[in-house]
């Protein structure tokens, strides 16, 4: 049975809806809502004919970043389902906040909306009130506002905004059942720690990448300390030389699945976050989809047409989480497999390094100089091999609960 709402946690100013309840509302591809149930009804304090037919913005807030929905928009626009945090308003003024679940649908646009309670939520309120105020008093272009929140979600330590919202939406549904007493549910808590794998991916590989743009300096430093020791063209002038043409050769590998548009990291990225969101999706849509038994008629909605499209969508998400699955699954283990070669090709760059400190022992290097960039060196070895040992569990353990999760629903 369905707890009852909960209203305990309602103040002053603040429009009532419980942790069991869902909002529905759906639009044309102007905004306009063609569509809304019973909770979208209630909470916003419009009468049925006040809301259909009106531009879906008649409920926002002016709290909530215009940014916000720039980011919408744009994912809406390309196709992807995309999740957001939205303050809005009720009629009376009134105010409630809501984690939306967007999804495009043929001729616009689908929203699911729940009650948010984690500790995530409290903190997207403060960088919305501070963000919307620079907005006012900056007059910033939606577009700047947009970039402002994908900031915040790459200091967080997410390397896409979809990836940020998969992680928040994992969290709020985790929070909902405990505020409703329901027992954990294991896709939502698998959704969670799916995500939490792959932004330590994209951390490891970004802290790899500074790794390895400070090593590019040393030989240059062991050059100029061999003019001082040797005669032109000696033999650690020789070893730098040679340590730099085979670290060049490495740092390209290493940028072709790291760094620039469309690296293999931002491909297991994208597709894994696009998995992870549908997957907390497909959960809403269900219950979304249950609610609709009871549904009272309303003059100017078809419940029919409005069960039959969430049944397709809820179908088309869990098909698309199994394809974006494969996909992960399919860069993942192509990013494991290069990082295990770039190890291989460190292993060419440790025996330079071992000739320099064979030879730094045999020219008596009184000075210190040739010695500590040597030690330079062995410090920087040693974090870019933890890195790349970092990013192949990683990337495995990506892979391998994916595959289960498959596998599962094989099953």
């Amino acid at each position: 049975m369905t707890a009852p709402a909960d209203f305990s946690k309602s103040v002053e100013g603040e429009a009532y809806f419980g942790f069991d309840e869902l909002f529905y509302s759906r639009t044309d591809k102007r905004g306009v809502i063609l569509a809304g149930n019973d909770v979208f009804h209630r909470v916003s304090g419009f009468e049925w004919k006040d809301i259909l037919g009106a531009p879906h913005k008649v409920v926002r807030h002016p709290d909530t970043p215009r940014g916000v929905f720039r980011i919408l928009w744009h994912a809406l626009g390309a196709g992807h389902p995309m999740g957001a945090y939205v303050k809005n308003r009720a009629k009376n003024g009134d105010q409630y906040w809501v984690f939306a679940v967007l999804m495009p649908t043929e001729d616009g646009y689908l929203s699911v909306r729940l009650k948010p309670s984690s500790p995530l939520s409290d903190r997207i309120r403060e960088d919305y009130i501070k963000l919307s105020a620079r907005e006012r008093a900056e007059r910033l272009d939606p577009e700047v506002s947009a970039g402002e929140l994908r900031t915040m979600a790459s200091t967080e330590g997410y390397s896409t905004y979809t990836s940020y919202m998969a992680f928040a939406l994992g969290k709020e549904l985790a929070a909902r059942d405990a505020k409703l007493g329901r027992p954990a549910d294991p896709r939502t808590l698998r959704l969670i720690d799916m995500n939490t794998s792959l932004e330590k991916v994209t951390q490891e590989q970004m802290k790899l990448l500074r790794s390895f743009e400070a090593l590019q300096s040393i030989p240059n430093n062991m050059r100029i300390v061999a003019s001082r020791l040797e005669p032109s063209g000696g033999p650690v002038s020789a070893i730098s030389e040679n340590y730099k043409a085979s670290s060049m050769v490495i740092s390209e590998r290493l940028r072709s699945f790291v760094a620039g548009r469309d690296n293999l990291c931002e491909r297991v990225s994208r597709q894994a976050a696009r998995a992870l969101f549908l997957l907390g999706s497909n959960r809403v849509l269900k219950e979304m989809n249950a609610n609709f038994r009871d549904a009272v008629p309303v003059e100017g909605i078809d419940w029919a047409h409005e069960r039959k499209l969430l049944r397709e969508l809820e179908e088309r998400s869990r098909h698309d989480t199994r394809q974006a699955m494969e996909r992960a699954v399919g860069h993942a283990e192509e990013l494991s497999r290069s990082s295990a070669e770039i190890r291989r090709l460190m292993l060419g760059l440790d025996t330079i390094r071992v000739l320099g400190r064979v030879e730094c022992g045999r020219m008596r290097d009184t000075g210190g100089g040739l010695s500590a960039t040597i030690d330079q060196l062995d410090i920087f070895h040693a974090d870019i091999k933890n890195r790349l040992e970092s990013i192949m569990r990683l990337s495995e353990e990506i892979g391998s609960s994916m595959n289960q999760f498959l596998r599962g629903e094989s099953r």
